[in-house]
């Protein structure tokens, strides 16, 4: 059904003990001719009040009747069905920066304050993402799954065709936000540099090893200790005892040899 809208309901918010503007206009919604009994009300913040909506003509017997809060332009929540349903503010998004080719990978996306709860699509370079890689031909080098209602998208095993700029929109029945791109690369693991490195901590560990059985066999480990030992063993006694005095300069006799 084409609309043709004339000036929305607006409505001017302020702080305590000011007062709370509502302005409505009649409109043209398709078929049904609406207007308000009460353009104008003035009520103080924290009071109730009643907005009426008049349908003088309808061509249809089951119109689609909202109301919209709009401030700045931009609508901030809508009233329909008996429910407030607010526009979703920008979710956060978490992407992983690098990610290495055949890995698991999870990107989030939440938002909290939307009313009905949102809904969750992902898009990598401005193209929509769907719910399973496997149900679009234009997305099979890729395995990954989306759940709308969560916000996380999953990719099973990344591939270089994953990387690119990321970006998620929550949505509900009263608009939409998105959060800010994010790159996410994918990137080759160097198998053969990686087995390079093994080999050489293998080698150097042999060496190691070689160059400690070598010391022990031509006795360089052993040879201290024993030196050690008979430097500390004292040496055999002649059964004569010396003594040096400061008249004389040399030793004397201080008993005689035993036979």
């Amino acid at each position: 059904m084409a609309l043709r809208r004339r000036p929305a309901v607006r409505l001017c918010a302020r702080l305590p003990d000011f007062f709370l503007v509502l302005l409505f206009k009649g409109c043209l919604i398709g078929a049904v001719n609406l207007k308000s009994s009460n353009r104008t009300p003035v009520v103080q913040e924290f009071e109730s009040v009643e907005l009426s909506c008049i349908i003088t003509d309808s061509q249809t017997s089951d119109p689609r009747i909202e109301w919209k809060k709009i401030q700045d332009d931009q609508t901030t929540y809508v009233f329909f069905d008996n429910r407030i349903q607010v526009k979703p503010v920008p979710p956060v998004c978490r992407v992983p920066k690098a990610v290495p080719v055949g890995k698991t990978a999870t990107l989030h996306c939440q938002e909290s304050e939307g009313f009905p709860r949102p809904y969750y699509s992902w898009y990598r370079n401005d193209v929509p993402l769907p719910t399973d890689s496997r149900a679009n031909p234009r997305f099979r080098n890729s395995s990954f799954l989306l759940n709308s209602e969560t916000g996380t998208l999953v990719f099973n095993a990344v591939h270089k065709e994953d990387s690119g700029q990321y970006y998620c929109i929550a949505s509900n029945d009263a608009g939409s936000a998105r959060c800010e791109e994010q790159e996410m690369e994918v990137y080759d693991l160097n198998i053969g540099g990686i087995i390079g490195g093994i080999l050489v901590v293998l080698a150097v560990l042999v060496l190691i090893t070689v160059g400690i059985c070598c010391a022990y066999r031509r006795g360089y480990f052993i040879n201290n200790k024993q030196n050690g030992e008979n430097y500390k063993s004292p040496g055999k006694s002649d059964g004569v005892n010396y003594i040096r005095t400061d008249e004389e300069g040399d030793f004397r006799h201080k008993s005689s040899f035993v036979i």
